[in-house]
């Protein structure tokens, strides 16, 4: 996709322009991109539309670019685990044992996927997915990402009792969710 440059308020922005089977325009900014998503009838001008979003993209890039800029200073001298799929892999297979026996749950399957959103999930079957960054990250955020899967075996949501059985292993875990987001950053700038 070809990236258009544009200027909001006083900020200096790229956007992308995807035609789709929509009834309205969306806009989605991620970093300091727009993608505006447009019916593939649309025949209007587009840096109308985008002017008539002025405030809130502008809104967006500011908060993006304090957390960008507050993540910089929390991850200077911060590093990257160097693990292949397999080290993750057994290091992950330890944990869940270790979980397990802690919990009084049972694993049926575990998997590894390319995950852009989140670290892990687990579905009513009991089927737990890690993300394959796992591999970036140091063994006890590894442990807290794996404990929280398992947590949800026995309560699918995050809620108060949930977050009962987080703090029994993990009293202090806001701020492993704190590393997380940065080691998010330090992934996303590899």
């Amino acid at each position: 996709m070809k990236e258009i440059p544009i200027t909001i308020i006083d900020k200096d922005i790229t956007y992308t322009i995807e035609r789709r089977k929509v009834k309205y325009i969306r806009y989605e900014l991620k970093s300091n991109r727009l993608k505006l998503i447009i019916p593939n009838n649309f025949k209007g001008d587009i840096e109308t539309y985008i002017h008539k979003k002025d405030k809130w993209i502008y809104k967006k890039i500011t908060e993006y670019e304090k957390l960008n800029e507050k993540l910089q200073k929390q991850t200077f001298g911060k590093k990257l685990i160097n693990r292949n799929l397999n080290q993750l892999k057994i290091l992950s297979q330890e944990y869940i044992e270790k979980y397990q026996k802690i919990l009084n749950v049972k694993v049926n399957r575990v998997q590894y996927r390319d995950m852009t959103k989140k670290w892990g999930s687990c579905s009513s079957l009991k089927n737990i997915t890690l993300s394959k960054n796992l591999k970036y990250l140091p063994d006890e955020l590894v442990a807290y990402i794996i404990y929280h899967e398992l947590a949800h075996i026995l309560v699918l949501a995050h809620n108060d009792e949930f977050f009962n059985i987080i703090k029994k292993e993990f009293p202090d875990y806001k701020k492993y969710d704190e590393y997380l987001t940065q080691y998010w950053y330090l992934i996303r700038n590899i």
